[in-house]
């Protein structure tokens, strides 16, 4: 049980230190996992009398415990006094061919504002029925699953977008109703195959500064393929002046769905807002087929 304890530990203080380095700040993801792995190891070495490792379990779950329990916060309390808006993301996987499951999501949470990740021309077709509800629309599918798409009840303009990879991996930036608010979607590539972790922290880079330069109320939305106790999401939250709209809703997991209980996963799906936009609700959706979770939020606009 003790090197059980003590690979737990390491594993843990590397993750606290938030380290830059690709495999180091892999570590950083699984916080909660580390907790739960604590805990369970420390019950097991109290029955067996183990003392010290039942110690040692004790003070990784310590270590790991103050990264996601203030998420639970109370929220900041919505004004009242705003128009509301309800989005949804959905990381549809390209593989995927449960497009009803999908459609049917969307018309049962009835969001304003609908972004589509992983898009490709075989789901940009079956996602055409929606255009009834949702007659604005901006469709940038690609057949590599670096499509996006967003689906608006809304007006919006469109605005010109330049991101590290150009249009091999593109990305959104909507006005939406004649400035009301202004939503960027990125989706930066996952940090596992050879160059993409440089290659979605310069996505990272961009994608905050752009949201500095914008004005008004801002969201950025995305699968952002990290986790919030990641030292580039750290950054990217720093460098852009946004905040989660996780605190005071939880961890909210979405990714892999594979993995089975929610709490298995990992929150790699994001929605982030400015200071003076209020967050009524988050959530995520029902399993679609995908490997991810749909990421439901509701906001309140100045």
């Amino acid at each position: 049980m003790l090197p059980a304890a003590v690979a737990l530990f390491v594993l843990s203080c590397v993750a606290a230190l938030s380290l830059r380095p690709k495999y180091f700040e892999l570590t950083s993801h699984f916080r909660v996992h580390y907790f739960i792995g604590a805990i369970g190891l420390g019950l097991v070495c109290v029955a067996l009398g183990e003392w010290a490792c039942a110690a040692l379990s004790l003070a990784c779950a310590l270590l790991n415990l103050p990264a996601f329990a203030p998420l639970w916060k109370t929220p900041r309390p919505a004004r009242g006094d705003g128009r509301r808006i309800k989005l949804m993301l959905m990381n549809v996987y390209r593989l995927n061919r449960r497009y009803s499951r999908c459609v049917d999501c969307v018309r049962r949470h009835r969001p304003d504002v609908v972004v589509m990740q992983e898009l490709n021309e075989e789901w940009a077709r079956e996602l055409a029925c929606l255009r009834e509800e949702y007659p604005f629309a901006d469709v940038k599918a690609m057949s590599d699953g670096s499509g996006i798409a967003l689906y608006s009840r809304l007006p919006f303009q469109s605005s010109p977008l330049v991101l590290p990879e150009g249009d091999a991996r593109p990305g959104i930036l909507a006005n939406i109703s004649d400035g009301d608010v202004t939503i960027l979607s990125i989706h930066p590539r996952a940090p596992i195959r050879p160059g993409h972790f440089e290659l979605r922290n310069k996505m990272l880079g961009a994608g905050a500064a752009v949201i500095r330069e914008l004005a008004g109320p801002k969201i950025c939305i995305g699968d952002l393929n990290t986790t919030m106790w990641s030292r580039y999401f750290r950054d990217f939250v720093e460098q852009s002046g946004l905040a989660s709209v996780r605190e005071g809703f939880g961890v909210l997991p979405t990714w892999p769905t594979f993995m089975g209980p929610n709490w298995m996963m990992l929150p790699i799906d994001h929605c982030l807002v400015s200071a003076d936009i209020r967050v009524v609700t988050a959530s995520v959706g029902d399993r679609i087929g995908s490997d991810h979770l749909p990421l439901i939020v509701e906001l309140e606009l100045p």
